[in-house]
C-alpha cells in the first residue's frame, strides 16, 4: 500500500505527513502477539453519534472525556490518555463502518474537561479504520455506550442510549511505540469557533452602573463575548433587590427572537435547573474557574445553552442562543475571574 494512497484514506483533501509505521504486510510478520498491556478502560463522559441522516456518507460523533490533562500515563506505561482516546475513535469507526458499508467515515469532535475544551476534529475514513484494524489486529471487545441521535417521522427527533461490544485494537507491548508514532502524525483540525475567534469586549463598567444600588446580590459580569468586533449587541438591564437580568440582542432596538443573543442573570435562593427529561437535551456537571462547580445545559428545541453556578446563596446563569459549551464556559470563567462587583 503506497503512502499516497494512505494519505487519501486519512483526510480527504487535507495534506498531512501521516504514515503507518512499516507496511501492512510486514506488521503481521514482525509483530508477534504478546500479553496485552494496552487494553484498558478509560473514563468517558459521553460518546454522541449524530445519525440524524443515515444516508450521509460522513457522520459526526462527539467524544467527550472528563480529564482536562490528556497527557497522563495510562497504568504507568508509555501510553497517554490521548493515545487511548484516539484508539477508541478508530475502534468505534471500524465497528460502525463494518455495520454500514455505505459509510465513508466519521468526523470526530474530541473534547476534554467534560466538554469545556475542544482539542479538535479528526476525520477518520472507513478505509483508514480498516487498514489500522488489519495492521494492529483486534482483541477482546469492550462494552461501549453510545448516545445515537436520529430523526423520526414528521420531523421529530429522538435519541437512544445503545450498547455495543466493540473489539479493541491489539496494542501489544511491541506495537505501542508504533502506535504512539502514528498518533503523533494525526493533526487535529481546529475550527475557527467562538473559543478562538476575535472576541468583543463586554461593556461591564457601563452595565454595572445600571445595576449598582438596585440589587443586594454580588454582581458577576463577563469581560469578553464570543463575537467579532463588528458584531454589536444592544442591552436591556433590569435589577431588583434579589437579583438582576441583562438581556442581549443583535441590532439596535431589535427585540425579535431572531435578534436574541443571550442573558447574564442572577437570582437569590434559586435552585439549579433540574435535569431535562427530553432525550436530545444535555445536562452535565462541569468545572469552572477558581475550582467552582457548575452545570452545563443545552436545550435542543429552542437551541438555548446555558451554564449555572452558585455563589453565596445566589444562582448565576449565562445563556447563549445556539451557544457551544466552550464559548459559554469562557464567558462564565471571565465573569468569575473578574470577581464580584
Amino acid at each position: 500500500m503506497s503512502v499516497k494512497r494512505l494519505f487519501r484514506a486519512v483526510f480527504a483533501g487535507v495534506t498531512t505527513g501521516l504514515a503507518i509505521p512499516f507496511g501492512i504486510a510486514s506488521l503481521h510478520v514482525l509483530l508477534t502477539p504478546k500479553p496485552l498491556v494496552a487494553q484498558t478502560e478509560v473514563p468517558i463522559t459521553e460518546i454522541r453519534w449524530f445519525n440524524s441522516s443515515p444516508k450521509d456518507s460522513w457522520q459526526s460523533i462527539q467524544f467527550i472525556v472528563p480529564n482536562e490533562d490528556n497527557t497522563k500515563s495510562v497504568s504507568g506505561g508509555k501510553l497517554r490518555l490521548y493515545h487511548v482516546h484516539i484508539a477508541r475513535m478508530f475502534e468505534i469507526s471500524h465497528f460502525l463502518c463494518n455495520r454500514d458499508r455505505t459509510s465513508a467515515g466519521y468526523d470526530w469532535s474530541y473534547e476534554v474537561a467534560n466538554g469545556n475544551i475542544e482539542v479538535g476534529k479528526f476525520k477518520i475514513s472507513c478505509n483508514l479504520a480498516r487498514e489500522i484494524a488489519t495492521a494492529y489486529g483486534l482483541d477482546k471487545p469492550q462494552l461501549t455506550v453510545i448516545r445515537r441521535n436520529f430523526d423520526l417521522k414528521n420531523d421529530r427527533h429522538s435519541v437512544e442510549e445503545e450498547k455495543y461490544s466493540i473489539p479493541t485494537l491489539n496494542l501489544t507491548e511491541t506495537k505501542i511505540s508504533q502506535w504512539i508514532d502514528f498518533v503523533k502524525q494525526l493533526t487535529p483540525i481546529r475550527e475557527n469557533s467562538g473559543a478562538e475567534k476575535a472576541r468583543s469586549r463586554f461593556p461591564a463598567a457601563q452595565i454595572f452602573q445600571q445595576i449598582k444600588g438596585k440589587t443586594r446580590v454580588a454582581v458577576f459580569l463577563p469581560s469578553r463575548l464570543p463575537l467579532s468586533d463588528i458584531q454589536q449587541l444592544d442591552f436591556d438591564v433590569k435589577a431588583g433587590s434579589q437579583g438582576y437580568i441583562i438581556e442581549m440582542y443583535f441590532g439596535k432596538g431589535c427585540r425579535a427572537d431572531d435578534c436574541y443573543f443571550g442573558t447574564v442573570e442572577a437570582q437569590r435562593d434559586e435552585p439549579v435547573s433540574p435535569p431535562s427529561q427530553l432525550p436530545n437535551d444535555t445536562y452535565r456537571s462541569i468545572q469552572l474557574a477558581n475550582g467552582i462547580r457548575g452545570t452545563f445545559f443545552n436545550i435542543f428545541g429552542p437551541g438555548t445553552a446555558f451554564v449555572e453556578w452558585h455563589n453565596g446563596g445566589v444562582l448565576y446563569r449565562i445563556t447563549m442562543k445556539n451557544g457551544r459549551q466552550q464559548e459559554i464556559v469562557q464567558m462564565v470563567n471571565s465573569a468569575i475571574q473578574a470577581g464580584k462587583r
